[in-house]
């Protein structure tokens, strides 16, 4: 028999980190990463990851395992999580916890495959892109595929880019081609449970945690990355780390740093609830209680002879 493996999922800054520990600590279960940006190293103040301390409270899985110059692709991402996953379901409950819809969706129904591109192609495209710049390209896929520009971040050149190579090669849509994946589904009992937070409810809590994050050396932690040479590393691209860059360049005034970043977040919220709230086996949390709520619903899932005093 295998202990259930547990989504937690909602957008950035809603609380999921802080009610996946202690729903760890309540039924002695796990934490896998399912963050885009917490499987990197040296990505720490900006991108939110558990602390030395909580990591020693509740065992973790998948942060900080990516160095810096490389990449983790969502299928990537998937065949290291069925790896903890095949071991880890073994012994306890594990708990997936993350906003970003792409890992979630390739842990729990794989990957679609799409034709190898022309070489010639994918150069010309590519080329194309770094010319124009992120903007223009995403314009570009708005306007090819408007569907799928809607649950992509403008900041994400790794997903722009590779929807662009795909038209280019095929003239498929991207979105057409989620649609048509049957997927692969997961071998072990699955809940998902949603953190659901309105904008108004958000913003403050964004605020909040932008300011610590810039007083608790943010733009120290990208200084020393800009040091290196990892300027370019698509990480860098993603929102706050972007605006960092461009006010360490200076090309930010300090007075709008902080703002703009908050701005970006929102938006980035915005667009991971319209991803979550598409899959209509979430189950949203909405009580004043998260916790108190998730508890019930984790433990009517659960066989109750798995459940920990």
């Amino acid at each position: 028999m295998s202990f259930p493996l547990i989504f937690i999922v909602g957008p950035t800054a809603s609380g999921k980190s802080g009610l996946a520990m202690a729903l760890a600590e309540r039924f002695n279960a796990g934490i896998l990463n399912c963050d885009s940006l917490q499987v990197y190293q040296r990505l720490d103040i900006g991108t939110a990851k558990p602390t030395p301390e909580e990591r020693a409270r509740v065992p973790h899985f998948l942060f900080d395992f990516v160095p810096p110059g490389e990449v983790l692709t969502a299928g990537d991402y998937r065949r290291e999580a069925l790896k903890v996953l095949d071991q880890e379901l073994k012994q306890r409950m594990i708990l997936a916890v993350g906003g970003s819809g792409f890992y979630v969706q390739a842990l729990e129904k794989g990957m679609f495959e799409v034709e190898k591109p022309d070489p010639e192609v994918e150069a010309e495209v590519r080329e194309r892109f770094a010319r124009l710049g992120a903007e223009k390209a995403y314009e570009e896929l708005k306007k090819f595929d408007p569907e799928y520009a809607e649950v992509v971040s403008p900041n994400d050149h790794y997903r722009i880019l590779r929807a662009l190579i795909v038209k280019e090669t095929s003239g498929h849509k991207m979105s057409e081609l989620r649609k048509s994946f049957a997927g692969q589904g997961l071998p072990y009992p699955v809940l998902k449970l949603g953190v659901s937070i309105s904008k108004e409810e958000l913003l403050p809590r964004v605020r909040a945690r932008v300011r610590e994050m810039l007083q608790a050396g943010w733009l120290d932690e990208v200084q020393r990355l800009l040091d290196e040479g990892w300027e370019n590393w698509p990480p860098m691209k993603s929102v706050g780390y972007k605006e960092c860059v461009e006010f360490l360049r200076g090309r930010l005034s300090r007075e709008r740093l902080e703002p703009l970043i908050v701005e970006k977040t929102m938006q980035l919220a915005k667009k991971q609830r319209t991803w979550f709230k598409r899959d209509q086996e979430i189950h949203w949390l909405n009580s004043p209680n998260l916790l108190d709520e998730a508890i019930e619903c984790v433990t009517r899932f659960l066989d109750p002879k798995m459940v920990q005093a």
